[in-house]
């Protein structure tokens, strides 16, 4: 029996990690009937999505993105094998990036004898945090206020939903409520194996995530310290922050509060406000899914208790980080 796995993200769910994990794997998932395809420079699959959304031109593959994938379709369709895609472009929600078109995608998954699609989702101040730091790496984001307001206000963070029922009812114009399994990102990271583990037993694999050779550590594409990267936006004042102010910032960062400080990137009282926000949709998703027959919970969670927020970053900080500009400037 012919089955597609279509793994969605959400992004920064540990998709990167799984995906160079399965890349590296690949011998061995086939060998069990499980073929994860090298598609493209990249581990994962965006490339398969290139004709809906607007990606970078390095990910465009030779067979466009539909063709190879109605190829990979017919290449598995009348076998016993899964195939497996991973890409979290696909829970994309729109913006300037555009989205999957799900009834095109229903249409190749339609041959195939079954379907299972699984997402990650994370409480949403760690989904804004993390999606936050990697804007930052390409251009300036939005401050961290205007940053809550446009996701209370559009349920959207740059394309990418932040109410979690909305992606639900995407995915739900061209699948059934049966083939639609999400699940908690942050207890799943934390359970023996992690998120590799997680998908093993979701797709019952015969293998477990210590059979899979490890990758990078079981760390791919870790987000930097959302702090620093802040300052670094604060002193650059709307403008784009070039590495020698990210790096002066994270130097002074470490010198004033400790290499392994965990920090936050808003305020208490910013973070109540999410909480008090974004609380209730996810419930009203978890009843949906309860009515499904589904079992999830989005876990609430909380930055420890040594956690810097915004609002404790001290003038000490600006002083040292002023020093390590004024050093790297060649004043020394």
């Amino acid at each position: 029996m012919a089955r597609l796995v279509l793994h969605i993200g959400t992004h920064k769910t540990g998709t990167t990690a799984l995906q160079d994990s399965f890349h590296a794997n690949r011998g061995l998932l086939a060998e069990h009937g499980i073929i994860y395809p090298a598609l493209g420079a990249h581990t994962g699959h965006h490339g398969l999505l290139t004709d809906w959304l607007a990606l970078p031109a390095p990910y465009r593959l030779e067979g466009g993105g539909i063709g190879t994938f109605r190829q990979l379709a017919d290449e598995i369709a009348g076998t016993d094998q899964t195939l497996f895609l991973s890409s979290e472009e696909f829970s994309r929600g729109g913006g300037i990036g555009g989205r999957v078109d799900i009834t095109q995608l229903r249409d190749i998954a339609d041959r195939f004898d079954s379907v299972q699609i699984i997402c990650f989702l994370r409480d949403q101040w760690q989904f804004l945090q993390s999606v936050y730091v990697e804007i930052a790496r390409g251009r300036v984001p939005e401050r961290p206020p205007a940053l809550i307001e446009t996701a209370r206000n559009t349920h959207m963070i740059d394309g990418l939903w932040c109410d979690y029922g909305l992606l639900y009812d995407q995915l739900l114009t061209g699948f059934a409520p049966q083939e639609i399994c999400f699940y908690d990102y942050d207890s799943a990271r934390r359970g023996p194996g992690g998120i590799i583990a997680m998908v093993l037993d979701a797709i019952s694999a015969s293998l477990a995530a210590d059979d899979l050779r490890a990758v990078n550590g079981g760390i791919s594409n870790v987000s930097a310290r959302a702090l620093p990267v802040w300052a670094g936006f604060a002193i650059a004042g709307g403008h784009p922050a070039n590495a020698g102010l990210f790096a002066a910032c994270e130097t002074a960062f470490d010198l004033e509060f400790g290499k392994e400080r965990e920090t936050c990137l808003f305020t208490r009282a910013e973070l109540a406000i999410l909480k008090k926000h974004f609380a209730p949709l996810n419930r009203r998703l978890e009843k949906r899914l309860r009515a499904a027959r589904q079992s999830l919970t989005i876990a609430p969670t909380t930055p420890g208790p040594q956690t810097l927020y915004r609002e404790d970053v001290t003038p000490a900080f600006w002083v040292r980080a002023a020093r390590r500009i004024y050093l790297g400037a060649g004043n020394a």
